[in-house]
């Protein structure tokens, strides 16, 4: 069955469109750490309107984001090694060094939950659903797919630099960040804490569902496999990933530069390599914009 796609709708529109949505939504975040939020247990301390206000906003993002990116007939052949791209390099490199810097204090943890590990004899539980549900398993899985996802980010960043396809050779080694992220996804489904009163967790879990689907669609384009197939949806959550990234790392952030950094929840600091995901997928969106060159329709 034939898509329908409205002629020369192009989805670059949705880069101001997203600009404007980061300066409305990352204030309205720094407003809810500072004033909204317990910075000892992460809940919500007062619930104002600013609550619904920044969900209904992701939501109508995501509507137009929807709109411009599966209705658009004017869609730009992925020029991965054709071109040399500094900007995309740049926050490629950058991406990867948050990884592996979140990667190692995802590795700390991992010792400390080690070390502190213990086998129940009272209750008849298997030593893999122990594993799991103490969160043992999906760390150990985020700390080994982290250090694979920086070493991907980095040919990335050289074929950027250089000209040349570093990433299509790798097609193995690009599912290691969707399944990095989905690792992290397991382990915040795990915590025991209501996601719907803790609105960081609520908001990482958003984007490390949009970050799955992103991650798969860019292996798969940068791999040459059914590359016109997967534009629609990285424009589609490669916009979502930015926006909430942006929301989720930029305000924390924001909060560390000001020097109110002790309004930021314990546990949940600022995170590196969500920060670098925040402007990775942003610059990745400039190299695919649409100018001269169009995907044919289905």
């Amino acid at each position: 069955m034939k898509k329908l796609k409205i002629k020369n709708l192009s989805p670059t529109p949705l880069l101001i469109v997203l600009a404007v949505f980061i300066f409305i939504t990352v204030p309205i975040r720094v407003f809810q750490l500072t004033n909204c939020i317990d910075p000892q247990t992460g809940f919500w301390a007062a619930q104002d309107f600013t609550a619904l206000l920044l969900y209904i906003l992701i939501i109508v993002f995501a509507v137009v984001a929807f709109l411009l990116s599966f209705f658009s007939a004017t869609m730009t052949r992925p020029e991965f090694g054709e071109k040399k791209d500094v900007i995309y390099g740049v926050c490629s490199a950058l991406f990867a060094v948050s990884i592996f810097a979140q990667t190692g204090l995802s590795a700390s943890s991992l010792l400390t939950k080690i070390s502190t590990f213990t086998v129940s004899s009272e209750v008849p539980t298997s030593i893999v659903s122990m594993l799991i549900s103490s969160g043992v398993l999906s760390i150990g899985l985020e700390v080994i797919f982290g250090i694979f996802s920086g070493i991907y980010f980095i040919f990335a960043a050289i074929g950027a630099f250089t000209g040349a396809d570093k990433v299509s050779s790798h097609r193995l080694m690009g599912l290691a960040p969707v399944i990095w992220v989905m690792a992290r996804l397991v382990y915040h489904f795990i915590d025991p804490i209501n996601y719907r009163y803790v609105s960081q967790l609520f908001l990482e879990i958003l984007l490390y569902c949009f970050a799955m689907v992103f991650f798969l669609s860019f292996a798969r384009i940068a791999s040459g496999i059914n590359e016109e197939k997967s534009m629609e949806i990285i424009w589609f959550t490669g916009v979502l990933v930015s926006l909430v990234s942006f929301i989720c790392a930029f305000a924390p952030l924001i909060l560390l530069i000001t020097g109110k950094g002790n309004l930021i929840p314990d546990k949940y600091p600022l995170n590196f390599a969500d920060l670098g995901l925040a402007f990775f997928s942003t610059s990745f969106l400039f190299t695919i914009t649409p100018l001269t060159n169009e995907i044919g329709e289905d």
